[in-house]
């Protein structure tokens, strides 16, 4: 007879595994409108304002301004605000402008005190926007995108006013092979199809109505939250509005990342959607069940095993098993769907770096399902947050300016 313990565990890792092979078929079945083809030059599309918000020195600031001024679209405008004028980012900006033809209107903003500088920038910009813009389209600094990117973020809004926003995925494909940014990678892959399961936005890759701002009250919601993106959803569905998520749009990420700055970026990710997303419950549930399957279900095994029960011990070990096996096929289809897409809008990255080695990739796959449930628990309680060199006190789902670090501002800043 298999023990009680044994049997309460053995049920919720066969039921995690049901749960992500149906999210990663849903996910899958997403993918069947992401055939590219080149946009209709002749559309009739209205002028939009990009925001960037920048604060710190990034040596990928320069590319990403490259494709920003460069879009294949009629009319757009492109903002970026930054929060002081000594932040080194303004210099490599300004550098770069030096050098094109193209232009961009520089903001500098008084940060708010109750939502972070990000938000604070877009509010700013926002206020500033003339009469004659109808789309806004966001945009981070590391985001490597192309020339067709605004232009398929703008054409689903053209063809059903019931769009509010749209948006893309990133995808990362670390350069250099690192546990921590595989670690990344792998949670990243997870993460994407619960965005599009549970209807999550990606702020460095959307773009909302000027209408639906007003409509919505976002600039007011804004003021108050800690991210522009998972803000969204509520305000949205509340006004009979959806979010249209384009299926082959999905932006690489070619950066490495360290253990420790992986942990905290993940942790950040997870406090995003618990401060503003009504899908927190389920993020958080699959949170705690995958802590139970990959740390807590095998360690019972191995007891289980050393104290005689050998059916019980080999029955729970097997469930976990299937369940890690499920684990990389999924992964697999995923990258697989991913990498397609960006292929068909980006044919030189069809074939990506060299692959790490196997025992690498296993091992970064193994801590990114430790890490992922202690990332979960660590935003649950988390009464702090540093984001770019601003430390936020948080209050429930408010949030509060402590104070900044503007030695950050030396480094790369970390985007959302």
């Amino acid at each position: 007879m298999i023990p009680f313990v044994a049997i309460l565990l053995i049920v919720p890792v066969l039921l995690l595994a049901m749960m992500q092979t149906i999210l990663v078929i849903n996910y899958r079945w997403f993918f069947r409108d992401a055939t590219y083809e080149d946009p209709n030059k002749d559309s009739d599309l209205p002028k939009t304002a990009i925001i960037l918000c920048l604060r710190g020195q990034d040596d990928g600031i320069a590319d990403c301004l490259a494709e920003l001024v460069g879009q294949d679209y009629p009319d757009f405008e492109l903002h970026v605000a930054f929060d002081s004028p000594q932040d080194p980012a303004v210099q490599q900006v300004q550098e770069f402008f030096r050098d094109h033809t193209a232009s961009a209107q520089l903001h500098f903003f008084e940060p708010q005190a109750n939502c972070s500088y990000k938000c604070s920038g877009i509010v700013h910009v926002l206020g500033k926007l003339g009469d004659d813009v109808s789309m806004v389209a966001f945009c981070d600094g590391d985001a490597v995108i192309d020339i067709n990117w605004l232009r398929d973020l703008v054409t689903p809004m053209m063809s059903d006013e019931k769009i509010g926003a749209t948006t893309g995925n990133r995808w990362f494909q670390p350069e250099k092979a690192s546990t921590g940014g595989l670690v990344r990678k792998h949670w990243n892959a997870a993460a994407i199809v619960q965005m599009q399961a549970y209807d999550i936005a990606w702020g460095g890759s959307m773009a909302v109505r000027r209408s639906v701002i007003e409509q919505c009250g976002m600039m007011e919601i804004w003021s108050k939250s800690f991210c522009e993106d998972t803000s969204l959803a509520v305000a949205l569905s509340s006004n009979g509005l959806r979010l249209h998520r384009v299926a082959n749009l999905i932006i690489e990420n070619t950066e490495s990342s360290t253990w420790r700055e992986c942990f905290h970026w993940i942790a950040r990710q997870m406090l995003t959607v618990r401060l503003h997303h009504p899908g927190w419950p389920l993020v958080l549930g699959h949170g705690i069940i995958t802590g139970v399957a990959t740390i807590v279900a095998p360690i019972v095994a191995i007891i289980l095993l050393v104290s005689g029960n050998f059916f019980a011990g080999r029955s729970l070990l097997i469930a976990c098993l299937v369940y890690q096996v499920l684990n990389v096929a999924l992964l697999m289809l995923i990258e697989h769907c991913n990498r397609d897409a960006i292929a068909q809008r980006n044919p030189a990255s069809k074939n990506p770096a060299a692959k790490p080695p196997l025992r690498l990739r296993i091992w970064s796959l193994f801590m990114v399902q430790v890490l992922h449930p202690l990332a979960v628990v660590d935003a649950m309680k988390m009464k702090s947050v540093e984001w770019c060199g601003v430390n936020y006190q948080l209050n429930g789902n408010q949030i509060r300016v402590a104070d900044s670090h503007d030695a950050a501002l030396e480094t790369a800043s970390d985007g959302a």
